[in-house]
């Protein structure tokens, strides 16, 4: 077997995450923007600039929310390559990827494993690192957002959306500004998003992050937390339409009715997870349900 080596970091993985990371202060400061005087009166209406000049502002108006956004998505991925880097796991650096039409300016970030995992050890610690890093990183994002929100004054009445914090955040803004109500700005939506990411990976099904996890344990366990990851993402989606709210897990549901209980072998079956990891299972499990929302958005009148 030829000696191990890590993979290069590559022109068009720079690249990438440079385009991504322009496109997700654009749609930052078109989406979550907090500071209107920064754009012309022409630049806040429309999804396009009318000049260069235009563009740029619309950039540096969302570039907290770019700059925590990236963090948690690099965290998230580094997670994953560190934890590979430690078993000697031929992958790749991460692939940004860019989506300026969508409210976050990406679809997300991804590294390529090249080699077969070894243990179910090994393919539980990949699997884990990712998500706990990336929690991390929005719980700062969290704090961060919560201490320079601006206040809305009271009386303030109209049409709108709730971006719904999980239980896991839920508090900060409680602790930290207490009777206050809060306006979002970039950084508290970069880190709803984080936690929204976080969960979307810990469903217990396929090959998400939270499937590798529930292998790691047993086939049969994984086998039958994907039925239920299913059954919870299709029941979050009646409630959501049975309210007249939008179905955030949708297309979740698709991706999860795609995979189903499907999951390749790893190199050697035979060796046990161990006690601490399998404790390690149930706290990321309790780990996916401080971050899920039945509702991550409600609108209203």
């Amino acid at each position: 077997m030829p000696p191990w080596r890590p993979l290069p970091l590559r022109g068009s993985q720079v690249v990438l995450a440079v385009v991504t990371f322009v496109s997700m202060a654009y749609s930052g400061g078109m989406n979550w923007d907090v500071a209107p005087h920064l754009l012309d009166e022409s630049a806040r209406y429309g999804f396009l600039p009318s000049d260069l000049r235009d563009f740029l502002l619309r950039c540096r108006a969302g570039l907290p929310f770019a700059g925590w956004l990236f963090a948690i998505l690099g965290a998230h991925e580094m997670g994953h390559y560190i934890a590979c880097r430690r078993y000697r796991i031929m992958a790749t650096w991460p692939y940004f990827l860019p989506l300026p039409v969508f409210a976050f300016g990406t679809i997300g970030a991804v590294i390529r494993i090249r080699a077969p995992i070894p243990d179910r050890r090994a393919l539980f610690d990949v699997a884990l690192a990712g998500p706990v890093a990336g929690f991390v990183v929005a719980m700062a994002a969290r704090v961060a957002g919560v201490w320079t929100a601006e206040t809305v004054p009271a009386g303030i009445e109209g049409g709108g959306a709730l971006f719904v914090p999980p239980l896991a955040a839920g508090w900060i803004a409680d602790f930290l500004r207490p009777g206050e109500t809060l306006a979002i700005n970039g950084t508290l939506a970069a880190a709803w998003g984080g936690f929204l990411i976080t969960a979307l990976n810990l469903f217990p099904a396929g090959q998400l992050d939270g499937g590798h996890i529930a292998y790691a344990v047993s086939r049969r366990t994984h086998r039958l937390f994907s039925r239920a990851a299913i059954v919870l993402a299709a029941g979050s989606v009646v409630y959501a339409l049975s309210l007249w709210q939008p179905p955030m897990y949708l297309l979740w549901l698709g991706i999860l009715l795609w995979m189903r209980d499907k999951h390749p072998p790893v190199w050697t079956e035979s060796v046990p997870l161990g006690r601490a990891r399998t404790w390690l299972a149930v706290a990321a499990l309790l780990l996916f349900v401080a971050c899920f929302t039945l509702l991550p958005v409600r609108l209203f009148d």
